[in-house]
């Protein structure tokens, strides 16, 4: 496992992502429309941050590794599987990190989003270390699929759809509607769960190809010992 693997050329990004970017801007559709018509849990969820089977949150782990994998088969792979894998991990363990800095009280909502902000770039940066291709892949597929929610979050709160898109927490603020909507929406999507999107889909996808090179290389080992 901490055998240097050569790395070959890589796929497309665009025509990797494609297909999968597809699949997350259905499942947001069929969710705003099922939260408008009042489908039941657990299909959708309206509650603040509700989860739901609906979810592109769940494509996160699946993409991960069908990236991964379809990476590793064209050739692209990192360049010591140890070494990214212990990236990966470091990097999952510094996003937790942000996420309960985030969930501190007794810190200001500025404070804590700019100390979040540092630990979790400083995660992005391993995921770019351990492995650029997956990286790059997950980063330009999180896009693709986040930011379309943040138009649907647009207008859910413009039009008050009461759905989980438009939904706050009790205790918000009254800071207007641009201010709340980059609380909300565009702060969230187009960094932190961006980011889950890399970390959480770079660490399975390391995770699936480091299986994938012990099975080859015990295969490979069992067919030297069959034929001498």
């Amino acid at each position: 496992m901490n055998e240097r693997i050569r790395a070959g050329p890589s796929p497309s990004t665009s025509r990797l992502i494609v297909v999968p970017a597809l699949i997350a801007v259905a499942v947001t559709a069929v969710r705003a429309f099922g939260e408008v018509h009042h489908w039941p849990e657990p299909i959708v969820n309206s509650a603040v941050c509700g989860k739901a089977i609906l979810g592109v949150v769940w494509l996160v782990p699946i993409f991960g590794i069908y990236f991964a994998l379809r990476l590793f088969r064209a050739g692209s792979q990192p360049g010591f599987v140890a070494r990214a894998v212990i990236l990966a991990m470091a990097g999952l363990l510094l996003k937790l990190g942000g996420t309960f800095i985030m969930e501190r009280p007794g810190l200001g909502y500025v404070t804590r989003v700019s100390l979040n902000f540092a630990v979790t770039a400083l995660a992005l940066g391993l995921q770019a270390v351990a492995w650029p291709d997956l990286f790059k892949a997950l980063l330009v597929y999180g896009y693709a699929s986040r930011l379309p929610i943040t138009v649907v979050e647009f207008l859910a709160m413009r039009g008050h759809w009461g759905t989980h898109y438009d939904a706050l927490d009790p205790g918000f603020p009254q800071i207007g509607f641009w201010p709340t909507y980059a609380r909300v929406s565009l702060v969230p999507n187009i960094f932190f769960m961006e980011a889950y999107t890399v970390i959480v889909g770079g660490l399975l996808g390391i995770l699936a190809v480091a299986m994938m090179t012990r099975l080859n290389a015990s295969q490979s080992a069992h067919t030297v010992n069959v034929h001498p």
